[in-house]
């Protein structure tokens, strides 16, 4: 039991390093350092790197070692088509539900919000995952459907690591922000198929930020030039 805790909370660590950028695409990841760095024992971490090799965060390459799984424009624009295909959806499942209170998704907003609002410097924000992503989450959630959300789950960890590039460029967390406020007003208002047209827009506008960011930086395992 206490392994299974150790490993869940290393698995979370280093997902959340690998998402903020803290360890960057094509990375070695040394066994030893993190060790230390995190104060676990290796097997733990072992288990850790199997569990984001599922996830597509790491991969492991035989006699050489454990790297970070390199990022590109055309693996993002893969993962963003599969996202609109879940997303849309969910929204045709919660029409034919006639699904209109969504309090997770709600409260998921709220706590984006109140993210952005804080007294947090800038240099703090950016070292944390913002909760945006929470609201899609809470969002295919809502749709009853465990299947759906267990695809969904499959792309979450990469989709928040490309989601991440693009949260400080100047006014997008107030647009993502305005954005979710409308897809739920419509979904409130039982305009299912506004909602689906809106969230093809909003993912679609999301991923043509993050195009903007791969393309202008280089990303290697020694940072971004």
């Amino acid at each position: 039991m206490e392994l299974l805790s150790v490993t869940k909370n290393t698995v979370q660590l280093l997902r959340e390093s690998i998402i903020t950028g803290e360890f960057m695409p094509g990375q070695k990841l040394n066994e030893i350092e993190i060790s230390s760095r995190f104060g676990i024992s290796r097997p733990p971490l072992r288990e850790a790197f199997r569990v984001l090799e599922n996830e597509k965060l790491v991969q492991s390459i035989p006699r050489k070692g454990c790297f970070v799984t390199e990022v590109s424009i055309q693996e993002c624009r893969q993962i963003f088509e599969v996202r609109e295909m879940i997303e849309g959806y969910v929204i045709k499942l919660l029409k034919a539900k006639n699904i209109r209170k969504l309090p997770n998704a709600e409260s998921a907003l709220v706590l984006a919000s109140g993210f952005w609002k804080s007294s947090a410097d800038q240099h703090e924000k950016e070292t944390r995952i913002n909760p945006f992503p929470d609201f899609h989450i809470a969002l295919v959630n809502s749709s009853g459907n465990h299947w759906v959300t267990h695809f969904f789950n499959s792309i979450a960890s990469n989709l928040a690591r490309y989601q991440f590039m693009c949260t400080y460029v100047p006014g997008v967390p107030d647009q993502a922000h305005e954005e979710h406020k409308q897809i739920l007003d419509f979904i409130k208002r039982g305009d299912y198929d506004l909602a689906n047209e809106f969230i093809k827009c909003h993912i679609t506008s999301m991923l043509r930020y993050i195009e903007q960011v791969l393309s202008q930086k280089t990303w290697t395992a020694n940072g971004v030039v």
